[in-house]
C-alpha cells in the first residue's frame, strides 16, 4: 500500500508517493487557482503513470492522503469567503474595527481600515451578561437571538459567528444560541467564540471567531467536493488535512473549523526541514522554503519548530496556535518593477501559474525572479521539471529588458543581477525576522533550503547571514512540504483561560485542569487512536510579570501532565529565561503570574522509511556534464562554472564551487568557497569552506 502527500501552492501543486520500502515518487504539476482539486487530481494522474498505473488503479492502492491546502489562506487573501453574520453582546459589535488601536502603518493617515468581512449591518447586538467570574447578569433574551437570526436569514448569510462577552468563562448562552439558530437556520455555519478560542481577550476572540465563519464554508465545500472526486476514482483510505499547528486531522473534523486549516501548506515543509535537517545531524536549523510565490521561513530550536499564536492574516488577528512562520511576497514568480522613484522592486505581487513567469512561455509579459534565475544561467531550460517544461530563455531575457534594463538603462545582465541580489536581501531580512529579532544568532543554525527555488538561492543567503552549513534534500527539497504531510502527526491543540499569580498557585485547580483538557483532546483522537505508536502531551502556560500586557510561552517541563512544586519552579525560572532572551532582560524578584494554559497533543503516526544509501567515492566525475557561463555576485559576471546531473550523484560525492547541481526538479547553486557533500540520509549538506 502506498502514503500519499499533496501540497497545493500559489504556482505548482506537488505530490509525493511513498510505498512500504521507502520507495518515493515525486511529481510537480501547475495548480490550478480557480479549483484547486483539478490540479490535485491531474497531479495523481501523472504520477500513476509513473507506477504503469491509472488514476483508479493507484487511488485503490493508496491508504492514507494527507493534504496540505492554501483553499483557507487564499480565501482571506483574496477576501472571497463566506457571507458572514455576528451575533454579539449588545453594545459590542464595533469592537472588530476598534481593535486594538493597532495599525500596521502607524504614522499613515491615510491607510484605509482592513476590508470589512463582516459590514455592520450583518453585526447584531442582543441583551445578554456574563461577568468575569462566569456568572450570569443578564440572562439572555432569546425572542431578540430568533429575531437577529431572522434579520441574518433575509441577508441570506452563509456562515454566523457567535461571540458574547466572558463566554469562556462560562459558553451557556453561546451554546443555547446555537440552538436557537440551528432551529431557524439549519445549514448554516455557526462557529462559536468559546469553541474556537476558549480565552481572555475580546478583541482576539471575536476576530478569530469571524475569521474561522468566513474560511470555513469555502473550506468545506472544497473538501467534499475533493473527498467525493476521489471516492468516485477508487479511494478507499482516510483522507487527512493539514493543519497550521503542523499538525494533521481527519477531514471530517478539519471541517469543522476552517481557522485551523490556515497555513497549513508552510507548515507541513517546516515539519519535513526540521525531521531531515536533524537526520543530518542539526537538531538547530532554520527553515527556508523558497516557491512560486512565496518565502517561508522558520525557526527550529532542538527539534522542534516554534509555535505562536500571533498571526495577522489578511489584516486580521487569527490567535490559535500556528507554526511560528514568517512570510513573504518572494518566490520564483515574485514581479520585477521599477517604482514611480526609478528604483528596482521584487514582488510581492507574483505572476503565479498563468500566466506565470516570461519563460514559461504562457504569455506572461511581466520579469520575475524566474526569469532573471534563467538569464544567470543557474536554470537549464531545457531540463526544467525534468525535461517535462521548457523554458524559453529568449522570452525571459525580453521581459527584463523591455520592463528593467531598458527603463533604468543597464545591460540585461545587471538587470538580472539586480533582482537577484533585492529577492535575496528580502529574503535574509526574512531569517532576521525570525532569528536576531527573536534573540536567536542564526550563525547557530544550519539552513534547511527547500521548495523549487530554495535551493537556487540558498547558497547566496547564507553568505549575507553568515550561516556556515545548509542542508538540502536531495531529490525532494521541490517537494518537501508534500513529503512534510506523510511526516506529520496527529495534534490536537487546546487552549484554556486560567489567571493566577505566583502567590496563589493552586497546583490542584492547575492539575485538574490540565486533566480536563487533555481527557477532552484525547476524545478528539477518536477511533485514530488505535492507528498511533503513541501520544504525547506537551502543556505550556502564557505567563507575564505582573503589571505587563504580554505574555511569554513557556512549556511545563512534566512528561506526566503533573505539576509539583519543582515543575512549577523549573517553568518560572524557563520563563525568566526566556524573558531575557527575547526582551534582553529579565526580573527574577518580581512576581509573575498565569495567564493561559495550553494543551498540544500529538498523536505519533507510523512514518514512511526514508531511503539511505552508503557513501562511496568523493569524486564526482560521473555526474559531471560540462561547463555553463553562471553569475555570481562575488564577481559580478559570468563565471565559467562545473555542471552535475543530480540523478548521477552519489552519496559520499564531494563538489566544489562554483557548480551547479541540475536535479529533476531544481537546481542547487553552489558558490564560490562552498562545498557540498551527499550524506548517507540522501541530504546535499552545503558548507562553507
Amino acid at each position: 500500500m502506498y502514503k500519499l502527500g499533496i501540497d497545493v501552492g500559489g504556482t505548482f501543486t506537488d505530490l509525493v508517493c511513498a510505498d512500504q520500502t521507502g520507495h518515493i515518487e515525486t511529481q510537480k504539476v501547475l495548480s490550478t487557482a480557480e479549483n484547486q482539486a483539478i490540479g490535485v487530481l491531474a497531479g495523481i494522474e501523472q504520477l500513476a503513470a509513473r507506477y504503469g498505473l491509472d488514476s483508479p488503479q493507484l487511488l485503490s492502492q493508496i491508504s492514507s492522503i494527507v493534504h496540505g491546502t492554501t483553499v483557507a489562506t487564499n480565501t482571506m487573501l483574496e477576501y472571497t469567503g463566506a457571507d458572514v453574520g455576528l451575533i454579539t453582546t449588545a453594545g459590542f459589535r464595533d469592537i472588530i474595527e476598534i481593535r486594538r488601536n493597532y495599525k500596521e502603518a502607524a504614522f499613515d493617515i491615510r491607510l484605509p481600515a482592513p476590508y470589512p468581512i463582516v459590514p455592520r449591518r450583518r453585526r447584531l447586538g442582543v441583551t445578554e451578561r456574563i461577568d468575569a467570574s462566569g456568572a450570569i447578569v443578564k440572562p439572555l433574551a432569546e425572542d431578540e437571538v430568533r429575531a437577529a437570526a431572522h434579520r441574518l436569514a433575509d441577508m441570506q448569510v452563509e456562515a454566523i459567528a457567535v461571540a458574547y462577552l466572558f463566554s469562556f468563562v462560562n459558553p451557556v448562552h453561546e451554546l443555547r444560541t446555537r440552538d436557537l439558530i440551528r432551529e431557524m437556520l439549519p445549514d448554516v455555519y455557526i462557529s462559536l467564540s468559546s469553541e474556537i478560542l476558549p480565552q481572555v481577550r475580546e478583541f482576539e476572540r471575536l476576530s478569530t471567531t469571524l475569521v474561522d465563519a468566513y474560511v470555513t464554508p469555502r473550506l468545506r465545500a472544497y473538501l467534499q467536493r475533493l473527498e467525493r472526486e476521489l471516492r468516485e476514482r477508487g479511494f478507499q483510505g482516510q483522507l487527512f488535512i493539514m493543519h497550521g499547528n503542523g499538525g494533521i486531522a481527519d477531514v471530517r473534523q478539519a471541517s469543522q473549523h476552517g481557522a485551523q486549516a490556515l497555513l497549513s501548506g508552510p507548515a507541513s515543509g517546516v515539519v519535513a526541514g526540521a525531521q531531515l535537517g536533524q537526520g543530518s545531524g542539526f537538531r538547530n536549523v532554520i527553515t527556508v522554503d523558497m516557491g512560486g510565490t512565496s518565502f517561508d521561513v522558520c525557526l527550529v530550536q532542538d527539534g522542534r519548530p516554534r509555535i505562536g499564536t500571533e498571526q495577522w492574516i489578511s489584516r486580521y488577528r487569527v490567535a490559535v496556535p500556528f507554526i511560528d512562520i514568517h512570510t513573504i511576497g518572494a518566490g520564483g514568480g515574485s514581479i520585477a518593477w521599477v517604482d514611480e522613484g526609478g528604483a528596482l522592486r521584487v514582488g510581492p505581487h507574483s505572476a503565479g501559474a498563468h500566466p506565470g513567469p516570461a519563460c514559461y512561455g504562457f504569455g506572461g509579459q511581466q520579469p520575475t525572479v524566474t526569469d532573471a534565475d534563467v538569464v544567470l544561467g543557474y536554470l537549464n531550460p531545457a531540463s526544467f521539471l525534468g525535461g517535462t517544461m521548457r523554458l524559453d530563455a529568449a522570452a525571459a531575457e525580453r521581459a527584463i529588458v523591455s520592463r528593467i534594463a531598458e527603463p533604468l538603462g543597464m545591460s540585461v545582465l545587471e538587470a538580472a543581477g539586480g533582482i537577484f541580489r533585492i529577492v535575496n536581501n528580502s529574503m535574509s531580512n526574512s531569517v532576521r525576522q525570525v532569528s536576531l529579532a527573536k534573540g536567536y544568532d542564526p550563525r547557530d543554525f544550519a539552513l534547511t533550503a527547500f521548495g523549487g527555488a530554495g535551493a537556487v538561492h540558498a547558497g547566496a543567503l547564507v553568505d549575507a547571514l553568515g550561516i556556515r552549513t545548509i542542508v538540502v534534500p536531495k531529490g525532494t527539497a521541490p517537494v518537501l512540504c508534500a513529503l512534510g504531510d506523510l511526516l506529520s502527526d496527529l495534534r490536537v491543540s487546546r487552549v484554556r483561560s486560567f489567571y493566577a499569580r505566583g502567590s496563589e498557585f493552586d497546583l490542584a485547580d492547575l492539575n485538574a485542569l490540565f486533566r480536563r483538557m487533555q481527557t477532552e483532546a484525547e476524545e478528539a483522537l477518536g477511533g485514530q487512536r488505535s492507528q498511533l505508536d503513541t501520544i504525547l502531551a506537551r502543556f505550556s502556560l502564557d505567563m507575564r510579570y505582573v503589571g505587563q500586557t504580554h505574555e511569554v510561552t513557556v512549556e511545563v517541563p512534566s512528561p506526566d501532565g503533573q505539576v509539583g512544586p519543582t515543575e512549577l519552579a523549573a517553568t518560572i525560572d524557563g520563563f525568566h529565561t526566556l524573558h531575557r532572551q527575547l526582551y534582553t532582560f529579565d526580573k527574577p524578584q518580581d512576581e509573575v503570574e498565569i495567564l493561559n494554559v495550553h494543551l498540544d497533543l500529538i498523536g505519533v503516526r507510523p512514518k514512511p522509511r526514508l531511503q539511505t544509501a552508503r557513501p562511496g567515492a568523493a569524486d564526482p566525475q560521473a555526474a559531471h556534464t560540462g561547463r555553463r557561463p553562471v553569475y555570481f555576485v562575488s564577481a559580478l559576471d559570468y563565471v565559467d562554472t562545473d555542471i552535475y546531473d543530480g540523478d548521477r550523484v552519489v552519496a559520499g560525492n564531494v563538489i566544489a564551487g562554483p557548480a551547479v547541481i541540475e536535479e529533476q526538479q531544481t537546481s542547487i547553486v553552489i558558490l564560490p568557497g562552498q562545498r557540498a557533500i551527499l550524506n548517507e540520509q540522501l541530504s546535499y549538506v552545503i558548507e562553507v569552506v
